[in-house]
């Protein structure tokens, strides 16, 4: 199936509008006049929970139950960037034949998996991330109720459903060469295998005094004291063990994304650095080097690294400024950052901030399958290049908070340290659709 829409910059009558970025509600958009209304804040669950896809989504029963070392033939595909366990994985699948296999997959274990780019972005890494299904579209129209592998009238029908990524995973059967992604543009079964995830206890677990452990209470200056007593019983000071204290690293986090204001960070080392590592705007290279880290602490240690460079989101293109880190904040209970899916089929990886400079706007708003219900999306291209950099989203009620905002797809922005001093490479980014 087509793209159902797209704009196109008018060449006939040249009078298209590029406003600024930092611009009020769009001239073409018809706001609703609620003077009489109090305020409303956006309920963020609805973007978590891709209502745009419509209400023919039901839960698919079941679950798969992996561990590390399993194997398995699942159907993959290329996928622009590093998406991490936890993330929610919403899919359109116009083309019969991707369509069909994952119609089989979703009737048998419900798995099929993305493959991540390498730093370059234009081949394949040789890691992925597993995918487990759970809503589909089984009613007529969502595609998923075909019989698996017949078809039976619905072949033109979009398959569309939500995955929840599980595993990640190194293909087996990767050549000695490398494959470009395009090679994967297509879902294709491959042999697959889970990779593990070390998770190492607390260092001063075996010397403690057990007898002491309801002393030590968080953020407590006994517990402090404690820690020093039990490191010396050992050959090494404090400080070398406070280097893999879950605790502090993740109170380091948190006050990192208190400004963010989300209620819903994860307590398990595992699943927190997955967390911090789809929330934090990295670039191709910082993403994939954690994605195939198999020790949590070691990705939590990696993540503070980043958080502590004051950078700024650059084109990706020409690296001109476009929003500083105090700009991101969340739209979605699941975060800053989300996959979000257009009618065409293609899963945009996106981040959201409150302000963007250097930008234009090229054409008319639109509330058309809209990511953040309420909200109508304009295309954004960088004021300088002119390069896709993702959407301003605009209220349509006067009483809906925020107003504006900026939703920037995270491979055509790259972050950049506040000084000029570029620590990541600039390859070129491969063209993609710029419609929702």
């Amino acid at each position: 199936m087509h793209l159902i829409y797209s704009f196109i910059l008018s060449a006939s009558d040249g009078d298209e509008d590029h406003n600024e970025g930092n611009s009020g509600v769009g001239e073409d958009i018809e706001v609703e006049d609620e003077s009489d209304e109090e305020e409303q804040q956006f309920d963020k669950t609805l973007a978590a929970s891709h209502s745009y896809m419509g209400p023919g989504l039901v839960a698919v029963s079941g679950r798969s139950v992996l561990e590390a070392g399993w194997r398995g033939r699942v159907p993959v595909a290329a996928h622009t960037g590093a998406v991490f366990p936890g993330e929610t994985v919403p899919m359109l699948v116009p083309d019969p034949h991707d369509a069909e296999l994952l119609a089989q997959a979703i009737s048998h274990d419900k798995l099929f998996g993305l493959l991540c780019p390498d730093e370059s972005g234009t081949m394949v890494s040789g890691y992925g991330v597993l995918c487990e299904v759970f809503e589909a579209g089984l009613g007529e129209g969502g595609g998923a109720g075909r019989g698996a592998g017949r078809g039976e009238g619905r072949g033109e029908e979009p398959l569309t459903f939500k995955a929840r990524a599980t595993h990640r995973f190194r293909l087996l059967d990767t050549p000695r060469r490398a494959v470009p992604m395009h090679a994967y543009s297509r879902m294709r079964f491959a042999e697959v295998v889970v990779l593990g995830e070390v998770q190492a206890g607390a260092p001063l677990r075996r010397v403690r005094l057990a007898s002491l452990d309801p002393l030590r209470a968080h953020h407590d200056p006994l517990e402090r004291r404690l820690r020093a007593l039990d490191a010396a019983l050992t050959p090494w000071p404090r400080f070398v063990y406070d280097a893999f204290d879950f605790r502090r690293m993740r109170d380091l986090i948190c006050d990192y994304f208190k400004s963010i204001m989300l209620d819903r960070v994860p307590e398990e080392p595992v699943s927190l650095s997955f967390w911090v590592a789809s929330n934090l705007a990295l670039s191709a290279r910082d993403r994939l080097a954690l994605f195939t880290v198999d020790d949590a602490l070691l990705r939590l240690h990696m993540e503070l690294r980043f958080i502590a460079r004051k950078s700024i989101l650059c084109c990706s293109s020409c690296m001109a400024e476009i929003a500083r880190r105090e700009d991101i904040f969340a739209m979605s209970s699941d975060g800053v950052h989300s996959n979000y899916t257009n009618l065409g089929g293609y899963m945009h990886d996106i981040v959201t901030v409150s302000r963007a400079s250097n930008t234009h706007l090229s054409g008319r708003p639109s509330r058309e399958y809209s990511w953040f219900p309420g909200y109508a999306w304009t295309i954004a291209v960088c004021g300088s290049c002119m390069a896709h950099l993702g959407w301003r989203f605009d209220s349509t009620k006067r009483s809906l908070r925020p107003q504006q905002f900026f939703a920037l797809c995270r491979n055509y922005v790259q972050p950049r340290e506040r000084g000029g001093t570029h620590y990541i490479d600039q390859s070129d980014q491969p063209d993609q659709p710029d419609q929702l």
